[in-house]
């Protein structure tokens, strides 16, 4: 385990997962683009082809959407380009994925450098069913990835611009991503303490001015995190709460779909993390996972492709059970690496960096904000497993000078003037 996750890339290896991640997706829509609309697919075509008529104001403020109006804006400048058919709109979901991944690919490897454990980071990520699927069809959920993706790379790099360019991309196509801002000014706030200066700095300026353009959308819509439409009534009508049950599918996911990254990472924990994930397991056999009342109004009875293998395979009380295992598994591994970065932070706080503590903070967000979405969703849980691949993607027991040592050539920190070259490698 330990010479895998140290084991550096070769030169071949990169140039062919670089290739790979440029071709994939155009691949499978090479394969996929003459399906019929697939799920919400339907729709969100519709109300592209509704853009494509033009834009104005009161469109902004009403369109039949409860996302942001980035994705139906660039796909509609698209189809302008391409053509408003399914097969020419969806062109252009494979391209924003392989961006995507080729920037998230970069905000991994400048984080813990070219080894094995980052490719498996990625690649457990890419892979995942959602990920695949959302690379090919007409979602509003890609172009929500792609704006982390440039965020993570602009906080692994400092540069304020990336950062502020990601969260307005990240947060004009999915509301919920806001959740990034707050855990990446704790996480400067905390790389700056540990260096002696307690003060707000530029990436933190740089993720409030990046929620200034989803601040004018809300006050378009009255106030609101949706437009005003037929559709806002109907999914807010339970009201603002913290959805338990969702807590429960969200902290399972990780040990669900990440389950081989976590597999090579799994060490003795301290008794206190099985203790804690104990009691997260026994919260998740009171609060099993379920779909929201606004989804059993829609007829839904699962809350994504796990939830509903396992629901056609087995009875309810084995599907509870199962889930508050994945709880307790993930609890145990990600928390055993998560006391593990805290002691290596308390004995070399100089490793203390934003960027070192920013995917953690942004997991416990996360945690945090999605409970209180109307709508629990395996899907929404991808910034979730992005972060935490990011989070154990170096090796679990490298020592800090070790883990320094592998992210020293791609660190700006060392090198502040180094020129930023964030496509160089694209």
């Amino acid at each position: 385990m330990v010479d895998f996750f140290a084991a550096p890339l070769s030169p071949v290896a990169r140039l062919l997962l670089r290739a790979g991640l440029m071709a994939g997706p155009v691949v499978l829509w090479m394969l996929t683009n003459d399906m019929p609309p697939w799920g919400d697919e339907e729709h969100f075509l519709l109300t592209v082809r509704l853009f494509g008529n033009g834009l104005s104001r009161e469109l902004l403020r009403t369109y039949p959407e409860m996302s942001g109006p980035l994705t139906f804006a660039a796909f509609s400048v698209w189809g302008h380009i391409a053509g408003f058919d399914t097969p020419a709109l969806r062109l252009l979901a494979p391209l924003i994925a392989s961006v995507t991944a080729l920037l998230w690919y970069e905000t991994l490897r400048r984080a813990g450098g070219d080894t094995r454990g980052v490719a498996l980071a990625l690649l457990v990520v890419l892979l995942n069913p959602y990920f695949v699927g959302l690379s090919v069809f007409v979602f509003t959920d890609m172009p929500a990835l792609l704006g982390m993706s440039l965020l993570g790379l602009g906080v692994v790099t400092g540069r304020p611009l990336v950062v502020c360019a990601g969260l307005i991309v990240a947060t004009l196509a999915r509301q919920y991503l806001v959740f990034l801002a707050p855990a990446l000014v704790t996480a400067e706030i905390a790389g700056r303490w540990s260096r002696g200066r307690v003060s707000i700095g530029p990436l933190s300026i740089a993720a409030v001015v990046g929620l200034l353009p989803l601040g004018v959308m809300v006050l378009l819509w009255g106030g609101h995190l949706a437009p005003d439409n037929a559709w806002r009534p109907v999914y807010l009508s339970e009201g603002l709460r913290f959805d338990l049950h969702a807590l429960t599918l969200y902290l399972a996911l990780p040990a669900i779909y990440l389950a081989p990254l976590l597999a090579v990472q799994a060490r003795r924990p301290p008794a206190r993390v099985v203790a804690v994930s104990t009691l997260l397991a026994a919260l998740a056999m009171m609060f099993p996972v379920q779909p929201s009342v606004a989804q059993t109004r829609e007829g839904s009875h699962t809350v994504g492709f796990a939830d509903r293998f396992l629901s056609a395979t087995m009875p309810a009380s084995v599907v509870d059970v199962f889930f508050a295992v994945m709880v307790l598994a993930g609890g145990v591994v990600i928390g055993t690496r998560l006391v593990r970065d805290l002691r290596t932070w308390r004995a070399e706080p100089s490793s203390l960096t934003a960027a070192a503590v920013f995917p953690w903070l942004a997991a416990l967000s996360f945690l945090l904000v999605m409970p209180f979405s109307y709508m629990p969703w395996e899907k929404y849980g991808l910034p979730l497993l992005m972060l935490i691949a990011w989070s154990t993607s170096q090796h679990p027991s490298a020592p800090p000078s070790t883990l320094q040592h592998l992210s020293a050539p791609f660190s700006t920190s060392q090198h502040p003037s180094a020129p930023f070259s964030t496509l160089q490698h694209l």
